[in-house]
């Protein structure tokens, strides 16, 4: 009984003064969630999105490399056959270039994730160690086929890692004309 004695001694102004500040105070947190929920909506869109314009740079710099590593497959099998002493090979043709466009955004590429950004580091690591193989061997003088039975290797874990990463950056390709569209 004296708990409702009590009650009615206080007065209804302060019960409602009460009640509307727990309400504020319940109010402001969820204006405060959904902010911060709305803010990382749009930093997961723009990641996505910079990981889109991203591999829409890159892939088409792979598929190039793709084709030069194809051509000096074919040019290491023909320094593998009897020479007919007429053709002169310049070592410059055996290497492979890395191009500006592809250096330029190798800072950026830990968008695609762990997995992929190793692979990238990995590309570049294994086509600048067969360009220093094929410049080493010019200046050695080292012979036609022996060339060939070293730079074959080098060459193969090249093509190794751009078969992994050219399906990764084509399906984030595919992803950025799907949303496009």
């Amino acid at each position: 009984m004296y708990l409702f004695d009590w009650f009615l001694d206080q007065k209804l102004s302060d019960w409602v003064q009460g009640l509307g500040s727990l309400a504020a105070a319940g109010a402001a947190v969820g204006i405060a969630l959904r902010q911060e929920r709305s803010e990382l909506k749009r930093a997961e869109a723009a990641r996505v999105l910079r990981r889109h314009v991203l591999a829409a740079a890159i892939a088409p710099v792979l598929r190039d490399m793709r084709s030069a590593t194809r051509f000096r497959s074919g040019v290491l099998q023909s320094l593998g056959r009897p020479s007919t002493g007429t053709e002169k090979l310049h070592y410059e043709e055996l290497l492979i270039p890395l191009p500006v466009i592809f250096m330029n955004t190798i800072d950026r590429i830990d968008v695609f994730g762990a997995y992929t950004a190793a692979q990238v580091y990995s590309l570049v690591h294994r086509v600048n160690d067969y360009n220093k193989l094929v410049t080493s061997q010019h200046e050695w003088d080292v012979p036609f086929r022996t060339r060939t039975v070293n730079l074959r290797p080098k060459l193969d874990a090249v093509n190794e890692t751009l078969d992994i990463l050219m399906p990764r950056l084509d399906h984030e390709v595919d992803q950025l004309e799907e949303t496009k569209a």
